[in-house]
């Protein structure tokens, strides 16, 4: 939490000190009123590590990207962003089914244990943007449902015992995006958001590096990090998940 707490001071500071050093021409982004749009299909390649919990069961859960490729069944995943002037909007969502992954059992039953899981997260955001052609500030509030279905099989020589829940949960996140274009084509942002309600506390932090290859297309990396902590209804879903995703980028302008 402190983490992307820090990330989020700096983008927000860097914010201000731009708009206080910036001369009001350059400080002032050119209105448009006309719709702007932005595509991006990303494909995100996530490692796991948390506790997950159902009852008495409470698993550590440490899965690399390699073991989460590994069991993953399928997975959606995709971003969308409108603009009008100053004020933009926008939409992030993913959906993930993980079957038959290794999870170690630190608490209550003991013995080979699998998690298989379905995870929808939904994060739609409103904001403001401020800047010029070479950097811009996004200040955001939103939302981010989340929709988590657990499984923990635990197997022992004349035993199984399986455990599953399923738990839906909204939080409100407020945070800013930072946006430069150090040279002809290339374009590179951070940002981060913190929130919680639903949870005791959900929090992000990306950066992603892009090259347009063509007019209004444009390939990038970005590094994400997405914690969130859960404890309620004998259902307990305290993770981290983090690793690089490739994204493709299209936009109207």
């Amino acid at each position: 939490m402190h983490g992307i707490r820090k990330v989020v001071a700096w983008a927000t500071a860097s914010a201000l000190a731009l708009v206080v050093s910036s001369t009001t021409a350059d400080a002032q982004m050119s209105i448009n009123n006309e719709w702007r749009y932005s595509v991006t299909p990303y494909a995100w390649i996530a490692g796991l590590s948390g506790d997950v919990g159902i009852g008495r069961l409470d698993s550590d859960v440490s899965l690399s990207p390699g073991d989460i490729l590994d069991k993953l069944d399928f997975a959606l995943m995709g971003q969308a962003e409108a603009h009008k002037g100053p004020w933009m909007g926008a939409i992030d969502a993913m959906y993930m089914k993980l079957g038959d992954a290794r999870a170690f059992a630190i608490r209550g039953d003991t013995g080979a244990l699998s998690l298989t899981q379905h995870q929808t997260i939904v994060s739609p955001v409103g904001g403001y943007t401020i800047g010029n052609q070479k950097w811009s500030v996004d200040f955001l509030g939103g939302l981010r449902y989340w929709d988590i279905s657990t499984s923990l099989d635990v197997s022992r020589p004349r035993l199984t015992n399986e455990r599953s829940d399923s738990q839906r949960w909204l939080d409100a996140t407020g945070g800013a995006r930072f946006g430069w274009i150090p040279l002809d084509k290339v374009r590179f942002s951070i940002g981060g958001d913190a929130g919680g309600g639903g949870s005791r506390g959900t929090w992000q932090g990306y950066s992603t590096l892009s090259y347009d290859l063509w007019p209004r297309w444009a390939l990038g990396a970005m590094y994400r990090v997405l914690g969130v902590d859960y404890d309620k209804d004998n259902f307990m879903y305290h993770t981290r998940t983090k690793g690089f995703a490739a994204t493709l980028n299209y936009r109207t302008w």
